[in-house]
């Protein structure tokens, strides 16, 4: 049971880091506010009249405003380096899942790759070699993911604000629907291999008519 609920966050933190990546989800359709200008015979008597109207949008909000004036928005609050994690969040999920040791280590790559090739760029930034990290940034951001966070370098709230709710809502919704058909799999595959051998094929053979006469 630990195993399973460790492989279910593994695998909403996952897909949560990789839903930030794509531009802001939002509703197709808005309700806004539209403002009508109408003139008189005299120039200098305007009325302004506002209603509001239905008016649909692009599901993607591509000119959501991202603060840049901070290099430690975003996920860089969780780590320095959010894909790197995001793949081994994805990866730690199977690993707690699976039952089959070639998908163990096969999955653990992902794991030592972020392990080695993050503490390479850190190193590689600090020296100014193919990189920059300033004493700040390293200072208000950590390496292994939430480290930052728990130590008051980096704040809960900000996160929560630079977070896109609607990305991380579907997000979540996905990672329970694979839950659920996971689970629903093995309930299967269960009562499959408890059944008796001649309970297990008890379809009709559609031939056996054909046979018979």
């Amino acid at each position: 049971m630990g195993s399973r609920t460790a492989a279910f966050v593994f695998q909403t933190l996952g897909l949560v880091g990789i839903s930030q990546f794509f531009p802001k989800v939002q509703i197709p359709v808005a309700y806004v506010e539209s403002k009508e200008n109408t003139r008189d015979d005299a120039p200098q008597l305007q009325e302004k009249k506002s209603s509001k109207t239905f008016q649909i949008r692009c599901p993607f909000d591509f000119q959501n405003k991202v603060d840049n004036s901070d290099p430690t928005s975003g996920l860089k609050r969780v780590t320095r380096h959010p894909a790197f994690w995001t793949m081994s969040f994805l990866s730690a999920g199977v690993v707690f899942r699976t039952q089959y040791i070639t998908e163990v280590v096969m999955f653990l790559g992902p794991i030592t790759t972020t392990l080695v090739c993050g503490y390479h760029l850190d190193s590689r930034h600090r020296s100014g070699n193919g990189g920059k990290i300033s004493p700040e940034e390293e200072a208000r951001t950590s390496f292994l993911p939430f480290v930052a966070l728990i130590e008051g370098r980096q704040s809960w709230r900000s996160l929560f604000d630079d977070l896109k709710l609607t990305n991380s809502g579907l997000a979540m919704a996905l990672s329970v629907l694979l839950l659920l058909s996971r689970r629903r799999s093995l309930a299967s595959r269960r009562a499959i291999s408890s059944a008796p051998a001649g309970q297990v094929a008890s379809k009709p053979d559609p031939f056996s008519t054909l046979t018979k006469k």
